[in-house]
């Protein structure tokens, strides 16, 4: 019973969260807190039904969510309202219903894999459909001389993303190898997180490539000493990431719209283009910045001094504006995938 009532909640919260997702851009935390406050009751009417057993690894799997939940929000891979809905989830599920040895520390990966891979074919068919109807799509498949510096700035980038991770693989494989070899979806996920970082980090090509040398010889005297292992070296993970890198750099092209200065509204994001257009006008209180991310979010202010400054003699008609795409629904898709998964297969 307790587990069909915290499903029953969870579903619940995120149908309501897709929907204030969709229509106010945003996730409401007095929904959040009802939510976890019901399951929290639940837990206490139903405590003859919780395996006690089990507790330990709940609470270090529910630590480990707010680490994650936080490093995707710190990396602007989700907003604060994501971060907060999907934290409220793993509340809700007793820890036996991963159905996975004690060993495994972080089961809520799983969770996580259901709602990004429910994202990620979103954006594949979006991506696939902007591309059929943009008429300058053959244009852009041509050559140019930027295009090779880009894809040459791909390739180190990923170089260097490579040798980092190996070195820190072969690390923690040599320190930790049970924990690694129980863990390797973790493992995997700390390796993306630890390629973001270094990305946002190291963006010049002459200190990727310093790097890149840095841990050539790193790796080099890894092997010296412990002997190398060709299995260490994965051709399919190689090919994986550098599609994944390649698809991104396609799929940024359609995350923008233009749209009249008319329709702006609070709430919506910019782009840098855009807020460049504003550089040297007399008009206050316009965006000086932007992340492209949530944090730039466009206050009644801006949106009031934009309208002003769009009636001015160096104002434009529009705008570009980063697409909102919520991700509430597809933590909904991913959470009711996972609970018939677990409860009825």
């Amino acid at each position: 019973m307790l587990v069909y009532i915290q499903s029953i909640i969870a579903i619940l919260l995120g149908i309501v969260a897709a929907i204030t997702d969709f229509k106010d851009k945003k996730i409401y935390n007095k929904n959040v807190l009802i939510a976890i406050t019901a399951s929290i009751l639940s837990y206490f009417i139903f405590y003859n039904q919780i395996e006690t057993m089990y507790i330990k690894n709940y609470l270090i799997n529910l630590l480990i969510s707010v680490v994650i939940s936080f490093l995707f929000f710190y990396f602007k891979i989700w907003a604060a309202g994501d971060a907060k809905l999907f934290f409220a989830l793993i509340i809700m599920i007793p820890f036996e219903i991963y159905e996975v040895p004690t060993s495994n520390v972080f089961p809520a990966l799983y969770l996580l894999i259901m709602i990004f891979c429910t994202a990620f074919i979103y954006v594949v068919l979006e991506t696939i459909i902007l591309w059929i109807k943009d008429n300058e799509k053959f244009e852009q498949l041509k050559v140019s001389k930027l295009q090779t510096e880009e894809l040459k700035e791909l390739i180190i980038q990923y170089f260097m993303g490579y040798f980092v991770i190996l070195f820190i693989n072969n690390i923690s494989f040599k320190i930790f190898p049970e924990f690694t070899i129980k863990n390797g979806g973790l493992m995997l996920l700390g390796n993306m997180l630890i390629l973001i970082f270094v990305y946002r980090v190291i963006r010049e090509t002459k200190k990727s490539l310093t790097t890149i040398i840095i841990f050539v010889i790193a790796n080099v005297i890894y092997y010296a000493i412990f002997g190398f292992e060709i299995g260490l070296i994965d051709i399919k993970l190689f090919a994986l990431v550098l599609v994944i890198m390649i698809f991104r750099r396609i799929s940024e092209k359609y995350n923008y719209e233009e749209i009249k200065v008319d329709d702006l509204k609070p709430r919506m994001i910019l782009s840098f283009g855009s807020v460049l257009k504003f550089y040297g006008s007399r008009v206050k209180g316009l965006p000086q910045t932007t992340t492209e991310t949530t944090d730039s979010r466009l206050s009644q202010e801006e949106v009031d001094s934009i309208k002003r400054w769009s009636k001015t003699a160096r104002g434009k008609e529009t705008v570009v504006i980063v697409r909102y795409m919520p991700f509430a629904p597809f933590i909904l898709i991913g959470e009711i995938l996972f609970w018939i998964l677990r409860l009825y297969c």
